[in-house]
């Protein structure tokens, strides 16, 4: 008797079956021979479905989760940056002097000489609070994406996977992703530019990841293609197993495959 759950991953890219005769289906690929093993295979792919569809809303709770807490990131950045502007130029034009900005928001805090008005100082206090905000939220994502999606964690980073759900509007459209896809994902600018005439980008946001930025220009491309199939593979692991493991494998072949791109072509 075949695998019932197994006949049901191949029917399902997201519990939406590509079959549109299930009976004719099962027979003409052979996985039943009679009627009798028919309706054995059909209860148990019904009580298949039904655990897919009693999993789905906890297991798409997690991932929308995520997706909404790079979002907040997100915005925390955007907020910070403007704010670290804003208290740049103000204290540069309230002190006549072009002040260090890495630290400026806890200088102005800890100023003992009280020479900068409150305001500022309280505007400076805010950016600091923002950025501990910004740590608590990081920290919170490193911690959540391993149980959502623990093979595209394990190979992009916490981070990166994140923010690759949250393009894709979840894992389950991102494990439906060819890798030519995900490869450039994000990449929104640069295909418009491809769109009137210049060059197609080589990798979207998984530039990101060290395997490409740290690598030569010339191989970045090569390794952004290999890097994209092979969380292409972790995506579909993670959304269609119901293992919350990690697969080793995938990261040994990824970083073989890195290895060797780089061994062939390096002195070209």
């Amino acid at each position: 008797m075949a695998d019932a759950s197994a006949i049901v991953r191949r029917l399902l890219p997201g519990l939406k079956s590509p079959v549109t005769n299930l009976r004719a289906w099962l027979f003409d690929a052979g996985f039943v021979s009679s009627e009798e093993e028919y309706r054995v295979l059909l209860h148990e792919i019904t009580i298949e479905l039904a655990k897919k569809q009693i999993s789905l809303p906890l297991f798409a709770s997690g991932d929308k989760r995520v997706i909404q807490d790079i979002e907040a990131l997100d915005t925390l950045n955007e907020v910070s940056n403007l704010l670290r502007e804003r208290l740049f130029e103000w204290y540069s034009f309230y002190q006549g002097s072009i002040p260090q900005s890495r630290e400026l928001a806890r200088n102005i805090v800890e100023d003992c000489h009280g020479e900068t008005p409150d305001a500022m100082r309280s505007l400076a206090q805010n950016l600091l609070d923002i950025s501990e905000s910004k740590k608590l939220l990081v920290t919170h994502i490193q911690d959540q994406m391993p149980r959502v999606s623990p093979n595209l964690a394990h190979l992009a980073g916490a981070l990166l996977a994140a923010r690759l759900l949250a393009i894709a509007g979840g894992l389950d459209k991102l494990s439906r992703m060819p890798a030519s896809r995900l490869q450039v994902l994000g990449a929104n600018r640069a295909m418009f530019r491809h769109l009137r005439g210049a060059s197609p980008p080589k990798h979207g946001i998984i530039f990101r990841h060290p395997l490409i930025h740290a690598s030569p220009r010339h191989l970045r491309g090569k390794i952004a293609r290999m890097f994209a199939s092979k969380l292409a593979i972790a995506a579909r692991i993670d959304y269609y197993s119901d293992e919350a493991e990690v697969r080793e494998e995938l990261s040994r072949s990824l970083n073989a495959r890195v290895e060797e791109i780089k061994r062939k072509h390096t002195n070209l």
